[in-house]
């Protein structure tokens, strides 16, 4: 049987950020955030030493409208992959609270894929991140 590569693209936030067009950000913005706009400012990073990870964060051109109604409420804007497969979006820790606006992407590669939300919490190489 021969295998057929039906994807062969590299994540955006795994090339390098001289090697992404803006076009590529602002249409990876829309696609994660659901957003007609284009955003106001991206950062593309990487960070090595105790944990290694690589992030791509979107602040948006205009503010939510619920933005000071939904002051404490749990948002899921920062998307959460391990080794490229994503775990989840639902972390209240990731950011603060006033920051719950930004959307984006962390890829982490230290953690374990088999983890739970209860473990994933309490993980020291998230409060790292």
């Amino acid at each position: 049987y021969d295998w057929e590569v039906m994807n062969d693209n590299t994540p955006i936030w795994l090339r390098a950020p001289k090697d992404v067009e803006q076009a590529d950000y602002n249409a990876f913005y829309k696609s994660i955030s659901k957003d007609s706009d284009e955003p106001l400012a991206h950062v593309h990073f990487s960070a090595e030493g105790e944990v290694t990870f690589r992030s791509i964060l979107y602040v948006p051109k205009t503010a939510p409208y619920d933005l000071y109604q939904d002051y404490g409420k749990a948002t899921d804007n920062i998307k959460m992959y391990v080794k490229r497969v994503f775990i989840t979006d639902d972390f209240e820790e990731m950011m603060p609270k006033y920051l719950s606006f930004i959307n984006g992407v962390v890829d982490n590669d230290d953690l374990p894929l088999n983890i739970s939300k209860k473990t994933l919490q309490q993980n020291k190489h998230l409060q790292v991140i």
